[in-house]
């Protein structure tokens, strides 16, 4: 009896589309979060006979291709653009177009991501919230006043009273964005599916006619995740979940049954 295996694999994948949607609605607050969807696959057919003749060849038996259940596949990013939600911070950027900011993780590595809450650490870099570098080409010194990033991602400020430019954030863009893996606190890190980064000026076109976009001083980008869809998913996701329950449930009392015979 198949029925049993075959609802063990829906329980399984609908129990991974909860969980995947139930981290979407939990990060709806969560600026530059990009929501998940869990994408999933027919497991390999089995041949069985149908018990019927072949009418195209009397002399065999018809056959049927039966599923042997779902698998899963992978998980998808939707990196669609969040809105662009005004706020009072000058070091809130957020990126109107398709590009990502470059941080540089505690272990040295370069990530992406499109959450721009910023703020000046004692080293006179600019971090993110968790303390990641964000990759420009200077420093922002002691006792600068009135620090603000244009459009362009100059980063301008006053100095003794004076007007000063500081260095430029750049940005980063990938020929497919799709094959980038989703790392910790709203990072990413390219894949060979998505290619290596092509970093330019925001405004500007990479070498590989890639469309950076700009970048909006006291705004924040908000997480992507439609509530109305996502709960519409999850409903329809608990009631497949129920039924393969109860597949799993009539396929034990199916045994029950054929044990119970007496010849």
């Amino acid at each position: 009896m198949r029925l049993a295996g075959t609802a063990a694999s829906g329980l399984r994948a609908q129990q991974l589309a909860i969980d995947t949607i139930g981290n979407n609605l939990a990060n709806a607050g969560t600026p530059g979060f990009k929501a998940n969807k869990m994408v999933f696959a027919e497991a390999l057919a089995t041949e069985v006979r149908s018990g019927r003749i072949n009418a195209e060849d009397p002399n065999t038996v018809g056959t049927l291709d039966v599923g042997a259940g779902v698998l899963y596949s992978g998980i998808e990013t939707n990196l669609q653009q969040g809105v662009l939600e005004q706020t009072e911070r000058p070091l809130d950027l957020g990126i109107d177009g398709a590009g990502f900011f470059q941080v540089q993780t505690p272990d040295g590595e370069i990530s992406y991501t499109r959450a721009g809450a910023f703020q000046i650490d004692e080293s006179e870099q600019l971090t993110d919230m968790q303390g990641n570098i964000v990759q420009t080409n200077g420093l922002i010194p002691y006792g600068a006043s009135e620090v603000a990033v244009a459009a362009n991602g100059d980063i301008t400020g006053l100095i003794d009273g004076e007007s000063r430019v500081f260095g430029q954030i750049v940005l980063a863009g990938f020929q497919n964005p799709e094959g980038l893996q989703r790392s910790e606190n709203n990072l990413f890190v390219p894949t060979l599916n998505s290619g290596e980064a092509q970093v330019g000026q925001p405004g500007g076109i990479t070498a590989g006619n890639l469309v950076l976009g700009t970048l909006r001083s006291k705004s924040l980008e908000q997480s992507n995740v439609d509530m109305a869809a996502s709960m519409t998913d999850l409903i329809q996701v608990q009631r497949a979940y129920q039924m393969s329950a109860r597949l799993v449930q009539d396929g034990d009392k199916m045994w029950g049954i054929a044990n119970a015979l007496r010849r």
